[in-house]
């Protein structure tokens, strides 16, 4: 009798543990969503310190970001919306999303209109999301 109460009780703490981590998921999706909408809007605004502000300080792409945001802003003028957004999974310190943008260019400028699609690495700085890195998965040219 010991013996099923032990399994049924074990089985409960699985079944709870599992509920706690599903609802953990969807909380970090969220957050990491609105890393990538805050970004978006700071980028739209083509203000630099706002965009940055959502990437993490030791990224490996944070200082090449620094320098070419204020010479893309002043050249594109393009306007960046998510497109799709899919949560992959999470560690104990990175997490994962699969992030597809749209940007479009001003009239005035050769830009090509695309949809990125990415991979995106966000890891915390300060207990906050960020981005850390991302890895192209393709660029498709749309009107």
């Amino acid at each position: 009798m010991k013996q099923i109460r032990f399994y049924a009780a074990a089985s409960l703490l699985f079944l709870f543990a599992d509920l706690l981590s599903a609802a953990d998921s969807g909380g970090l999706e969220g957050a990491l969503r609105q890393v990538v909408e805050q970004n978006l809007a700071a980028y739209n605004s083509e203000d630099t310190s706002r965009t940055l502000a959502s990437v993490h300080t030791n990224s490996p792409a944070y200082t090449t970001m620094q320098d070419a945001l204020p010479r893309q802003f002043a050249a594109l003028h393009t306007r960046t919306e998510l497109e799709r957004f899919t949560y992959v999974g999470h560690d104990d310190e990175f997490a994962v999303a699969r992030v597809q943008y749209r940007t479009v260019g001003g009239t005035a400028n050769p830009f090509m209109n695309n949809v990125l699609d990415t991979i995106t690495i966000f890891h915390q700085e300060d207990g906050a999301w960020k981005y850390w890195d991302n890895y192209v998965l393709g660029v498709r040219p749309v009107q």
